[in-house]
């Protein structure tokens, strides 16, 4: 994947260990998620995702789990046409401010290949045993 930094502090995504599957975010400056509120961050640099792909922008599993750090829109997506600066609007589900030193990985970036297809409007679906179950009908 190509990137072009945009932010002269802009720490270049790196992946941590050869079998990870996403390359860590660094942050560009300083922030701080306020309390119960989001902050929209950039991350300093643009992309070109190879065609085919789709970046998947996610919290890492260690700011997410201890700190409660997550997306506002659950996961951000880059679509191998975008060209824009990377951002990320971030929240905590406790509320409770958050706050980070530039040059720390509060994101990780998963690129995943994007498959087409054409929806087709049908008069009905095919049965299956799960039928219409939901919400914890397969079991706890």
């Amino acid at each position: 994947m190509k990137i072009q930094l945009l932010h002269p502090n802009v720490i270049t995504p790196i992946r941590s260990t050869i079998h990870s599957a996403g390359f860590d975010l660094f942050m560009p400056e300083n922030g701080c998620i306020p309390a119960h509120d989001t902050v929209k961050v950039g991350l300093g640099f643009a992309s070109e995702i190879p065609e085919g792909w789709v970046a998947l922008i996610l919290p890492r599993s260690g700011v997410g789990s201890k700190f409660g750090v997550e997306l506002n829109n659950t996961c951000g997506v880059i679509d191998a046409d975008y060209r824009g600066e990377w951002f990320a609007t971030l929240g905590t589900k406790t509320g409770v401010p958050y706050g980070w030193a530039r040059g720390d990985r509060i994101l990780q970036a998963v690129l995943v290949p994007r498959y087409t297809f054409e929806i087709e409007v049908v008069e009905s679906v095919s049965k299956t045993d799960r039928g219409e179950g939901g919400l914890g009908s397969t079991g706890t």
